[in-house]
């Protein structure tokens, strides 16, 4: 019974986990957008939809470590320790107005529940663009800020893991001392 409990907060924890936040991405109408998912588990099958992959949206999907599919390419980056995200990695080339709206990273497990992440893309008039086109873990200065906060929100995490099973013990121990009073 109380295994059943922990699969079941692990496997809606890790629901929890990835795509906490929606990010926001802008590139210049004709120009590129990368746009970055981070994942805390990994996946076998990495999808990239317009709005919701439920819809039947995909725009591109793979289950190598890289693929293109017309205007869109898509990469994998596995993490490289248990403290550390993976990446999905998505590049729109010759970005059009149409571009903007809301998209789903996606990756597709086989022992957890699938992660998704929703970001939203705003295409730009190319001659007022003055934003950052594109936001990737390659570049050292923008990939700092969401690797300290990819590795806080691991930590924190494993904190409330170890919180949440420190009280079903308490609670175990507690019903099991109760019964041989009673």
């Amino acid at each position: 019974m109380n295994a059943h409990l922990i699969l079941i907060f692990f496997s809606l924890s890790s629901l929890l986990q990835d795509g906490l936040t929606e990010s926001v991405f802008t590139g210049p109408e004709g120009g590129s957008v990368t746009v970055s998912c981070s994942f805390f588990f990994s996946g076998e099958t990495k999808l990239f939809c317009r709005k919701s992959c439920e819809d039947g949206d995909v725009l591109i999907e793979t289950d190598n470590v890289s693929a293109q599919r017309g205007r869109y390419s898509i990469r994998y980056e596995e993490a490289p320790d248990l403290l550390s995200n993976s990446f999905v990695i998505v590049t729109i080339k010759e970005l059009k107005k149409s571009d903007s709206g809301k998209y789903t990273c996606g990756l597709k497990r086989t022992l957890l529940p699938d992660g998704n992440e929703r970001v939203e893309i705003f295409v730009t008039d190319a001659a007022t663009t003055t934003a950052p086109t594109s936001s990737s873990p390659e570049t050292s200065e923008q990939s700092s800020a969401p690797q300290i906060a990819a590795l806080l929100l691991n930590v924190s995490f494993i904190f409330i893991i170890i919180i949440t099973l420190s009280v079903t013990v308490m609670v175990f121990c507690r019903m099991r001392t109760s019964k041989h009073t009673g």
